[in-house]
């Protein structure tokens, strides 16, 4: 890598939400950035006194509120990421991912640190429209899905696709025993459940081993149908990116459900070119993508595809690498320097 950019400093924002950041950091780290990392929450929590402890336990048994933890919670996260932020004096840029994770002042205080405030927005706007009170904030926002850019022109809205993870992984080694032919994992959503249970029942009849987990929400767990309950893993717990990776890596076939707010490309759809891997997606827009390849991914475009006519067809075609342009395009490489305007790319594989 060029020295010019060696041990840059930089500020990376990102919610703990799946241990994504995690990644994200050693990714940066692999390019030679020096990084600092604030997350949205996750910090230990400790009680401040016993008083605190024992008038938590008062609201919630005398006057049943049960908030009063929740604002303590929130009030040491903002005193731990401005300790954090506070303790450097500047950096050469800054990467905020859900920025909507973050307090507005906590955004306002990074911007007298550094030159270059770049967000990078992986969901839908119009799922949760106060991100909007935001982008006054950063020099360059980014959505993932190209539609927003257009819905709303007047917050001039870059589109950036999602990127896959380019580092050298070194996972552990599955057990047989450990290894699936499918092997999904997705949150709990209303918008794509009758897709879930569909699209699980089909490859049962077609694979050995399928594991599909689902973490929720312990407050929607009667929402969820007796099907999902009946076959599927259920879990509070959230499942690490880099776990989930471990397993994808090594399934025959990766599995993405689309939400119905928007059509960005998931990781999911992208690490199919990462790990050369099939898939099999709701997500009707892949058609339109460059790296696009009718042997790599299965479209469904409704539920009436209740049959899926072609799937097998589509099995035994051979996989199509993209070409190396393609390829190189859409690593986290390559993401990163377009956004700093640095012309150069690259994939190590090793």
């Amino acid at each position: 890598m060029n020295n010019k950019y060696i041990r840059k400093k930089i500020l990376l924002l990102a919610p703990d939400s799946f241990d994504l950041y995690k990644l994200i950091v050693e990714n940066l780290k692999h390019l030679e950035y020096d990084v600092v990392h604030i997350q949205d929450r996750g910090y230990p929590f400790s009680y401040g006194s016993f008083g605190q402890r024992v008038l938590n336990v008062i609201r919630k048994l005398i006057f049943r509120d049960k908030s009063y933890k929740g604002k303590l919670q929130h009030k040491l996260n903002r005193e731990r990421q401005l300790d954090g932020i506070e303790t450097h004096e500047r950096f050469e840029f800054c990467l905020v991912l859900r920025a909507d994770f973050f307090d507005k002042d906590i955004i306002k205080c990074i911007r007298q640190k550094t030159d270059l405030m770049l967000s990078f927005h992986f969901d839908g706007i119009g799922r949760d429209p106060v991100i909007l009170d935001y982008i006054s904030y950063f020099d360059q926002f980014y959505v993932f899905d190209e539609k927003d850019v257009n819905k709303f022109p007047d917050y001039h809205f870059i589109y950036s696709p999602n990127f896959y993870f380019d580092f050298p992984f070194r996972f552990d080694s599955l057990l047989d025993s450990e290894r699936y032919n499918i092997y999904y994992v997705s949150t709990f959503h209303e918008s794509r459940v009758e897709y879930l249970i569909l699209i699980y029942k089909f490859l049962k009849t077609r694979f050995k081993s399928v594991k599909f987990i689902v973490v929720y929400n312990k407050h929607k767990f009667k929402s969820i149908p007796d099907d999902v309950k009946e076959n599927m893993e259920l879990t509070t717990r959230a499942i690490s990116f880099q776990e989930q990776l471990r397993y994808v890596s090594s399934a025959d076939l990766i599995v993405d459900l689309v939400l119905s707010e928007h059509n960005g490309y998931s990781f999911r759809i992208l690490e199919g070119m990462r790990f050369a891997k099939k898939v099999i997606t709701t997500n009707t827009s892949v058609r339109n993508a460059d790296f696009y390849h009718p042997n790599n991914y299965f479209v469904i475009d409704s539920l009436t595809d209740l049959e899926l006519m072609g799937f097998d067809e589509f099995l035994k075609k051979p996989y199509s690498p993209p070409n190396s342009d393609i390829l190189k395009k859409y690593s986290f490489t390559n993401w990163l320097n377009t956004k700093l305007s640095i012309n150069e790319t690259y994939i190590n594989d090793k």
